[in-house]
């Protein structure tokens, strides 16, 4: 198989959609545009004798209340110092006749919770809460099941999420149903019924989230399997890490695809053995030309879609507050809209990628929500993934599967110039940095940068920096981190989803049950984070929780790491108040005390009164952000089929018509290259 010269390219290939999605947004002329929407700050704008509307503006949107004196202020921040004041006496909520844990480490259980104006009155014994109570005052009996605080997404991507929720579940056991390449192909052709005037609207079926380390063959679907789901209407199916895909024959007609095709630089169009007939599997840059071709043309309202979409699938999982991990300043502004438009129930945290747009990440960084969007920070992706055999690792792979030299140990995504400058442009204006790095030398790069930082810049480790992921570390490295003030937000997900992979191929018995050492964190005192990178996988907290505690391989069941195991509680811990502290959020997220926000999840059982076996099979029954439902679990209804797709209309109406790594699905963050691409199709688009 022919492949180009390794090229740190880390960027999934969903992303470059998305982000060229927002051209048409990127240079909106200022212009305030009235409306009436029903969010808490534009009632209490109107409650106090003023008018709201929306100002969009280059900049991004935000909420503007003009009061009656004739004072313009910013709704959201108007509406938030109302919530600052004297606490009310009288509770409009309790909850109460259920386990309820705290995340308080002084009361770590109580009996009850008193919720008044989006803040927690009270919380202790029912005799004490139920004080609180008014003629008014609504009790909610809990009937045995648990509460516990919001949870706070330490890293994902909400706004790919959004197109996971909305195409084809092409997902493995648990979280979908494809197990071989005949039910995929029953997958696709399921959902292709379901949403036969979609189909027919925008000829595309689309499936997301297949991986051949899951299925039966240990290999891609090919456009000959593809085929038999239609041979008139384009297919293509996104794989897992967003990499890869592998499209039908219609589709690679469509896109102009041929034997005579070059691989693009970056990529590869993989061939029909003994022919340069294409075979429909597209790697990196091969396949993301392919989706630009079938998505490139997704209006600004797809992708509002795609967003509101990614929110509500972060609710139903108990998410208060979510990530979306790696942006431009184009998504940025485009959350900023829906937020604006009050289409996004839940507080959501962005990172963009430093290495776009410094200027925007230091203008727009702020502790402080507008219409519950923050700039909370930027993003550095220094490696790649570790099953996918592009972390930068100090050793090599223990067995890698593909076409690598002897010694391959991977490769870094960014130099180590940029490295350096990036940590200490942080460190000198105040702004948190969320560095990728899987690697054990990616890590070491990653140090050495805070090192040089903090020399110049002391105080800079009270901006809690972030390790994300850190699959690949040695024990010196996190105990460097821990020196530095880095907190490691790891991905223990990783031990279920590809425990045997990492065993078998990438780092080997031994190495492979140090995968996201939490036991060496605990051993050290330090907090931790534990995250999904949705869309890797679903942004199921009780499959991370379960991840956390068992550490159980899906496949052979072996534990994978047996020191790194945690209990319950703290695994919730990392869940909530700990990764409410690594965003600088703990003093009003993260725990059960009285003045934070009535951020609540009701879970169906107790986590820590059952078998950590059964943890994972915990249902979210209701999220709550700030006193108000937003996720409602309807006992008669089981989560979406595979062959369904919410709103999918509505998001295709909008439409117009590196590696031989079979296995690379993971903790593949957006990168350099496909952001380029992304930015080359704005400019196509029209884009100033």
């Amino acid at each position: 198989m022919r492949h180009p010269a390794r090229i740190p390219a880390t960027l999934g290939l969903l992303t470059a959609m998305v982000m060229s999605a927002t051209a048409g947004l990127a240079g909106s002329a200022a212009a305030a545009t009235a409306v009436g929407l029903p969010n808490p700050a534009a009632a209490f704008c109107v409650e106090k004798g003023g008018t709201y509307h929306i100002d969009n503006r280059a900049e991004g949107a935000r909420s503007v209340c003009r009061l009656a004196d004739g004072r313009v202020v910013d709704a959201w921040e108007f509406y938030r110092q109302s919530l600052t004041g004297a606490m009310p006496t009288t509770a409009e909520r309790i909850w109460t006749g259920g386990t309820i844990l705290t995340m308080d480490d002084g009361a770590m259980r109580a009996e009850a919770v008193a919720e008044a104006g989006g803040r927690i009155l009270a919380v202790g014994t029912r005799d004490e809460v139920m004080k609180t109570r008014g003629p008014k005052t609504k009790v909610i009996d809990l009937k045995g099941r648990t509460l516990v605080p919001g949870f706070v997404d330490a890293h994902g991507h909400m706004v790919m999420g959004g197109l996971q929720a909305l195409s084809a579940n092409l997902l493995a056991p648990p979280d979908g149903e494809v197990k071989d390449i005949a039910s995929l192909l029953e997958t696709l052709r399921a959902w292709a019924r379901a949403n036969a005037a979609s189909v027919a609207k925008v000829n595309l079926i689309i499936g997301f989230g297949y991986d051949p380390a899951t299925l039966k063959e240990q290999r891609h679907p090919t456009r000959d399997d593809l085929d038999a789901v239609s041979k008139d209407v384009p297919v293509v199916i996104v794989h897992q890490s967003g990499h890869l895909s592998a499209v039908n024959s219609k589709a690679l007609e469509v896109a102009g695809v041929t034997a005579a095709s070059k691989d693009p630089p970056g990529g590869v169009i993989r061939r029909r053995e003994g022919s340069d007939e294409p075979d429909g599997v597209l790697e990196e840059n091969a396949s993301s030309a392919v989706l630009m071709k079938f998505l490139g043309n997704l209006g600004a309202d797809g992708l509002k879609t795609f967003a509101r979409e990614g929110a509500k699938l972060w609710a139903s999982f108990g998410y208060t507050t979510a990530e979306e991990g790696r942006a431009s300043p184009t998504v940025t502004r485009v959350l900023q809209q829906v937020a604006a438009e009050g289409g996004i129930p839940v507080d959501v945290m962005v990172y963009p990628d430093m290495l776009i747009d410094r200027e925007f990440i230091k203008a727009n960084q702020s502790r402080t929500y507008v219409n519950r969007i923050r700039v909370a920070g930027a993003k550095l992706s220094i490696d790649g993934s570790p099953q996918g055999f592009t972390a930068w690792r100090d050793r090599p792979y223990y067995k890698p599967v593909g076409n690598y030299p002897p010694g391959y140990s991977g490769y870094p995504a960014a130099t180590a110039e940029q490295v350096f400058d990036s940590i200490l442009w942080a460190s000198a204006n105040g702004v948190q940095v969320l560095a990728h790095a899987n690697g054990e030398r990616a890590s070491d790069l990653l140090i050495a940068a805070h090192q040089a930082a903090q020399a110049r810049f002391p105080d800079a480790r009270k901006l809690r920096p972030v390790l994300v992921h850190g699959q690949f570390l040695r024990e010196d490295q996190l105990e460097s981190f821990r020196r530095l003030g880095v907190i490691p937000s790891f991905f223990p997900m990783h031990t279920f989803y590809w425990g045997d992979w990492h065993l078998d191929h990438t780092a080997g018995p031994v190495d492979g049950m140090n995968i996201s050492p939490t036991g060496w964190a605990m051993k050290r005192n330090m907090i931790f984070t534990s995250h999904h990178d949705a869309p890797v996988a679903f942004p199921n907290s009780m499959r991370v929780l379960d991840a956390t505690v068992t550490r159980r391989a899906r496949g052979s069941g072996r534990i994978v790491g047996p020191e790194h195991r945690v209990d319950p509680i703290t695994g919730l811990k990392a869940l909530t108040i700990w990764s409410a502290y690594a965003h600088h959020e703990e003093k009003t997220k993260g725990s059960l005390e009285r003045g934070k926000l009535a951020d609540f999840v009701v879970l169906s059982a107790d986590p820590t009164s059952i078998a950590p076996t059964e943890i994972a099979d915990i249902k979210v029954v209701e999220t709550i952000k700030e006193g108000k439902t937003i996720f409602r679990l309807d006992p008669a209804k089981a989560r979406r089929a595979s062959a369904q797709a919410p709103n999918i209309s509505a998001v295709f109406a909008s439409m117009g018509g590196a590696h031989d790594h079979d296995h690379g699905a993971g903790d593949t963050c957006p990168s350099e290259a496909m952001l380029q691409v992304a930015d080359l199709m704005a400019s196509s688009a029209g884009a100033p």
